[in-house]
């Protein structure tokens, strides 16, 4: 850069020559003050290329950073989903028992699933790697002024009321606790203890229902004549339901809160960093037209820049909780989309099948689970069906 300004500076001088010793002195006077701008002006220039050069660097971190955060919220996003929907049947179990108590003489064996699950409680175990590690190196490294303020509300306020030691309600497992040991009996392994089968022979569906009393695990009432008239009782699961509520609505809100940043994010990052594909379709069904929106994701395949996990086993779980929320018409759309996207997948048609039983139309299910059986003709559950419906 110096030697070109060198190059003009003497092509000016060569071209208006000063005349006499005068010029001669004037010549080098003139050479020395170019010669001081000339360092100046490359100095100047290397600094504000190596400053450029730190600010390109100082970006790039930021957007690594920000991208992290990102990918740390959708992970929070999944266990806060988790979580409401756990929240959310174990309301619906202490509503069924607060009814039935008042209404059934005799004790229905379906109460006593339900008479577990509004023991159960859980919270919400945030990442916040990320968060944590920017808090240390300096949080001013992201300069959007909402994002920072929006990451301090989701960490420093909305996730503590979620967690065990910051949450505001108590844990309801723990409320329960000594009244379920004076008052109840567990039957739940009575099957298992009798049956002489070791730890590893059991199947591990069946221990996730004993541990979460899907089947297996009950409790159930010493005096059941007692326990529907026992003030103490009303007044435990009177108090459970309104905390159990007030938990529900700081998930939801802890879940739109969270969605908002994500969104904030990713608005920011978009075309300058590539996002990672673990969106979750689901996340997107709160909103307006959700699974419209869902399906003109799916279409968008390989081209998808929003960073949402469109895989054919995603997009069948996306369809199972559509079935779990009584939205079968919605699952059905997905299913179905899912075969047109994967239709060498014999798992599509075995859920395609499924559905169309719910919905009734039997002539379809047929065809569909016929279908998987020519994909793969060893499957068990295709043969059981038809075996059935035929």
């Amino acid at each position: 850069m110096i030697k070109f300004f060198r190059r003009i500076r003497y092509d000016l001088l060569e071209k208006n020559p000063p005349a006499g010793r005068a010029g001669k002195t004037g010549k080098y006077f003139k050479y020395a003050i170019g010669e001081v701008v000339l360092v100046v002006l490359g100095i100047l220039i290397a600094l504000q290329i190596n400053n450029w050069n730190e600010q390109r660097k100082l970006k790039e971190i930021e957007l690594n950073a920000i991208s992290e955060v990102r990918n740390d919220l959708v992970n929070n996003m999944d266990d806060i989903s988790q979580n409401l929907q756990l929240m959310t049947e174990w309301l619906e179990s202490a509503w069924k028992i607060k009814r039935l108590i008042n209404t059934s003489e005799v004790f229905p064996d379906s109460l006593g699933v339900d008479l577990l699950m509004m023991t159960r409680d859980e919270y919400l175990f945030a990442s916040s790697k990320t968060y944590t590690a920017l808090q240390s190196a300096g949080f001013k490294i992201i300069k959007n002024d909402e994002i920072r303020r929006r990451l301090d509300d989701l960490y420093e306020i909305t996730y503590p009321r979620l967690q065990p030691i910051t949450s505001i309600e108590p844990n309801i497992k723990e409320y329960f606790s000594d009244y379920i040991q004076q008052n109840f009996r567990a039957i739940s392994l009575d099957t298992l203890y009798n049956s002489g089968l070791k730890v590893e022979d059991i199947a591990t569906t069946d221990l996730i229902s004993v541990g979460w009393g899907i089947s297996f695990s009950r409790y159930v009432p010493t005096d059941y004549d007692h326990f529907r008239n026992d003030a103490e009782f009303s007044i435990l699961l009177d108090n459970s339901i309104r905390w159990r509520m007030m938990k529900i609505f700081r998930y939801r809100q802890a879940k739109r809160r969270t969605l908002r940043v994500i969104d904030l994010i990713e608005e920011n990052i978009k075309g300058k960093i590539k996002l990672s594909q673990i969106r979750r379709l689901d996340h997107l069904l709160d909103k307006e037209n959700g699974v419209d929106l869902i399906i003109d994701i799916i279409n968008l395949g390989e081209t998808n820049e929003h960073g949402y996990n469109i895989s054919e086993s995603r997009i069948n779980s996306l369809g199972n909780l559509l079935i779990s929320q009584d939205r079968n018409m919605d699952a059905l759309k997905i299913f179905k989309l899912n075969i047109e996207k994967h239709p060498d997948a014999f798992n599509t048609y075995d859920s395609y099948g499924e559905i169309l039983l719910i919905i009734g139309d039997k002539e379809n299910a047929i065809k569909a689970y016929e279908k998987v059986l020519e994909l793969n003709p060893d499957n068990e559950n295709a043969k059981k069906v038809l075996s059935k419906i035929r």
